[in-house]
């Protein structure tokens, strides 16, 4: 109550309890190894199925694939068309971007749970960064195709989906500027002559 009235203050509106507010796991969560066989079982443990319908685990898991991949390899390169949107599920994976006058620059690692490979279902489906496995990695694969033909069928699949893609996109921006800020205060700082008291 509101001192010197009767009156209760108005409820505050939690954002976090929010219903029409859907507020996404954290970014990777690991994978048990029990769940690394079985697609629909790998999907629902992981960060990005983690909330998802049982449906929509099914629709998923009937389109994907589990494939391991050795270190070093490089899964997508940088400009090139992107098929798969792939789910790390254990490993992990370096995404670089060409920075010139410095090469090839790792912008961030990808930890089992997150995705890799999202420009496959937003046009026009090219590589943002080169994508190398840095470790052993096991990984679930959606082909493009099939998952956009997937998403444009189901309305509640996609408002489901496209959450969690941008949330990985919106880290990725973070990182790659972080990065870059980094990098370039670096430059900046090596050329200023340091000064005497």
């Amino acid at each position: 109550m509101t001192v010197g009235t009767d009156r209760a203050p108005p409820p505050v509106r939690d954002l976090r309890t929010c219903p029409a507010t859907e507020v996404l796991p954290a970014m990777t969560l690991p994978v048990p190894n029990e769940s690394l066989s079985d697609p629909a079982a790998a999907l629902s443990a992981s960060w990005f199925g983690t909330g998802l319908s049982p449906e929509a685990i099914a629709r998923l898991a009937a389109i994907a694939r589990l494939r391991d991949i050795e270190p070093e390899t490089e899964l997508m390169r940088e400009g090139q068309v992107t098929d798969v949107l792939c789910i790390v599920l254990t490993g992990r994976i370096a995404l670089r971007t060409l920075v010139p006058e410095r090469g090839m620059v790792t912008i961030l690692t990808v930890e089992p749970g997150d995705i890799v490979g999202w420009s496959a279902i937003v046009p026009p489906h090219r590589a943002t960064s080169t994508s190398i496995a840095i470790e052993p990695v096991r990984m679930l694969e959606l082909p493009g195709e099939a998952l956009r033909k997937l998403l444009r069928a189901d309305n509640a699949l996609a408002a489901s989906v496209y959450p969690r893609v941008l949330q990985a996109v919106a880290r990725r921006l973070a990182a790659t500027r972080l990065q870059l800020l980094d990098l370039f205060a670096r430059e900046e700082w090596s050329r200023k002559e340091i000064q005497p008291w």
